[in-house]
């Protein structure tokens, strides 16, 4: 399926206008964040995590946002950090309720394991989410048509540091690993429930923003893009061996 730009609605309240006053025409059409910018999207899968307070101040120190794929069970004992998360002006995530992955799951253990996540987040931040990451990377049917009506895309991502292999958890390791694998439109996968992770952010971010990125959200990141509840954005993602996977005995 291509991506279609949307259309804003204040552009079809010009119309009458649009000839006598092109300017008013082209502000209100105004081209999507990422269309003008250098943009990334990092992520952290798993919180929150002891590691979460840690993150949130590095990423305010270089002004960056994130997305956050929580998990449900965690969510219910960390009410306060989860608001604060939010709060910040970063994204939150569904990643279930407790990372069962799907395809060991029933249809209607899968649909519990979303709603009740959805329910507990919005309970701490007030929003429903609309982004959604299974746990393993696992997609089964199913799951495509139970995120769809819970009105979320899901979103695997396209790149990943592998921090949930335990052999490569080596700050510098991590480091590189993430400057190597940045690239415009990526979606970034991590854990913040990995130390290293955490230790190693202050020097991916320093040394991205030298080199011109912008950290959003996934949701800002998408902006602009028409986008269908259930399916998979970014719709094609990089065909290497950094595009994430989950070995069975790993996390995701």
């Amino acid at each position: 399926m291509a991506f279609r730009r949307l259309i804003p609605v204040a552009v079809a309240c010009v119309l009458t206008t649009a000839i006598a006053t092109p300017s008013h025409a082209s502000r209100a059409a105004k081209e999507p964040y990422c269309a003008t910018y250098k943009c990334i999207a990092l992520t952290f899968d798993d919180g929150p995590a002891e590691h979460t307070e840690t993150l949130l101040k590095v990423l305010k120190k270089y002004k960056a946002k994130a997305t956050f794929f929580m998990i449900g069970n965690r969510v219910k004992k960390n009410l306060k950090m989860v608001g604060q998360v939010a709060k910040n002006g970063h994204e939150i995530g569904n990643h279930s309720w407790d990372h069962k992955y799907f395809t060991d799951l029933t249809s209607q253990e899968i649909y519990a394991e979303v709603r009740d996540t959805q329910r507990i987040i919005k309970k701490a931040t007030g929003k429903d989410p609309v982004v959604f990451r299974a746990p393993g990377g696992l997609y089964p049917d199913e799951a495509r048509e139970i995120v769809a009506k819970f009105g979320m895309v899901q979103v695997p991502g396209t790149v990943a540091t592998k921090d949930y292999i335990k052999d490569y958890r080596n700050v510098e390791f991590l480091t590189s690993k993430a400057l190597e694998i940045a690239e415009p439109g990526a979606v970034v996968l991590m854990h913040e429930t990995v130390k290293e992770t955490a230790s190693s952010l202050p020097t991916v971010l320093r040394e991205l923003t030298k080199q011109g990125y912008h950290f959003v959200t996934v949701s800002k990141l998408l902006e602009g893009q028409e986008l269908t509840p259930g399916e998979v954005y970014p719709e094609t993602p990089p065909d290497d061996s950094d595009t994430p996977e989950f070995p069975d005995g790993t996390e995701g």
